[in-house]
């Protein structure tokens, strides 16, 4: 039972029967080529923050209870996580250091959107409670 909760308690990637997944656009690329790209800067730098949002973006999407992975950290904190820890991996494709990135913020990431209750503490008050429907049609509020 105990390795069961474990296994479930870290995010999951698909990944092949030989443990390999496509990847695309500057995902692509290692370490050392994200970090000449973010010090000349310029467009060649926005496409990587941008290919990171939307692989943050898809870690919301597919994770359990994630909301947001960065977990109140800013994108200037993440991005600061990633050139330490590739400046330490430049082998490592850029991919997987932003795996490895969201295996760490996982524990602290943010589950339910802000100001939103889940669970039976769901609603605040009992005017947020919604009526009943015994018919079963939807219902326009004004």
């Amino acid at each position: 039972h105990y390795l069961l909760i474990l296994i479930l308690a870290v995010p999951v990637y698909a990944k092949d029967i030989d443990d390999q997944f496509a990847v695309f656009g500057v995902g692509a690329e290692n370490c050392a080529t994200y970090l000449v790209v973010r010090d000349r800067g310029g467009q060649a730098e926005r496409w990587y923050h941008d290919w990171l949002a939307g692989y943050l973006s898809a870690v919301n999407t597919a994770a359990a209870s994630t909301y947001d992975i960065r977990g109140g950290k800013s994108m200037a904190d993440i991005l600061s996580w990633l050139e330490g820890y590739c400046a330490v991996n430049p082998n490592m494709n850029f991919t997987n250091a932003v795996a490895d990135m969201a295996t760490v913020l996982f524990e602290e990431r943010e589950n339910l959107a802000p100001g939103k209750k889940g669970g039976w503490n769901k609603f605040v008050s009992p005017s947020d409670v919604p009526a009943p429907n015994p018919t079963g049609k939807k219902t326009v509020q004004p």
